[in-house]
């Protein structure tokens, strides 16, 4: 009976090993990654980061339904922080300025002004999704919660504010997926400066065209809620948005280019671009 008790336990466990074997994890999905260097070798790390910045063109933005409808601003400002040489985010803080708004907080009413300077900070992904939100002081993420608050009106009478949140919202569960929301390409230009012995420098430049991002305004006296479909009261106590009317169809169309680390490189390795390299070593 013990001969065959071990016998069976041993045939059990036969049958199971293999079962357990196949529930191994997937290897992680790799779509690219942003790429810095310094051509004298000095390295790009934590402890040791490089200061970027670009400049870039607003197409639209469009929040709230249209209370906040903005076509037209002084061209973009961008900067920000590299702590790695090799990530699969990018991060820049946005600056918008001298914008021209067309402004509908009240049913009938609409009203053409310039609004206040505000920034936007971007983390952007491999997969081409991206978070946005406040940004930390150190320049490299997004605080977590936070929020973009923009003054609109005379004497800022309503407000429409922008919550740290993921774009496309499915990104934030499925990062394996590709989302098509950003676009990276590496700018190089031509240049005579002996710091860079190829003869060219390595820019990044990116193209946004992000929908469903979330914001919200609280009515007031100059800013009147129409409920239905244009968007939702929150009159829950304790959540984020409480007192505010949560929209979750605006839109952003915009592209920033030749963002330079000072006498360095950066740009976008695609999958393909890495694995081309490493096949050559």
């Amino acid at each position: 009976m013990t001969l065959g008790l071990i016998a069976a336990v041993c045939a059990f466990g036969t049958l199971v090993a293999p079962a357990l074997a196949k529930k191994k994890e997937k290897p992680p999905v790799f779509f690219g990654k942003f790429i810095a260097s310094f051509p004298n070798g000095k390295p790009i790390e934590a402890g040791s980061p490089a200061a970027d910045k670009g400049h870039g063109e607003l197409e639209s933005l469009n929040l709230a339904k249209g209370a906040l409808h903005v076509e037209h601003c002084s061209p973009l400002k961008s900067n920000g922080m590299v702590d790695s040489a090799r990530s699969e985010t990018f991060f820049q803080d946005v600056h918008f300025k001298h914008c021209l708004a067309i402004v509908q907080l009240n049913p009938g009413l609409k009203e053409e002004l310039v609004i206040p300077p505000f920034t936007l900070a971007m983390e952007f992904h491999s997969n081409q999704s991206a978070e946005i939100g406040a940004g930390n002081e150190n320049e490299v993420e997004i605080l977590k919660p936070s929020t973009v608050t923009i003054p609109i009106g005379k004497k800022a009478p309503c407000r429409v504010t922008i919550p740290s949140q993921t774009i496309p919202t499915k990104a934030e569960a499925k990062p394996e997926h590709l989302f098509e929301a950003a676009s990276y390409e590496t700018e190089k230009e031509e240049t005579g400066i002996k710091k860079f012995p190829a003869g060219f420098q390595e820019k990044l430049d990116i193209e946004m065209s992000f929908t469903k991002i979330e914001s919200w305004v609280k009515p007031n006296e100059h800013c009147i809620y129409a409920g239905g479909e244009e968007g939702a009261f929150d009159s829950e106590e304790g959540t984020p948005a409480f007192g505010f009317v949560v929209y979750k169809k605006g839109s952003l169309a915009a592209e920033l280019e030749e963002i330079t680390i000072k006498n360095g490189d950066l740009g976008f390795e695609t999958k393909e671009e890495v694995e081309a390299e490493e096949a050559k070593v």
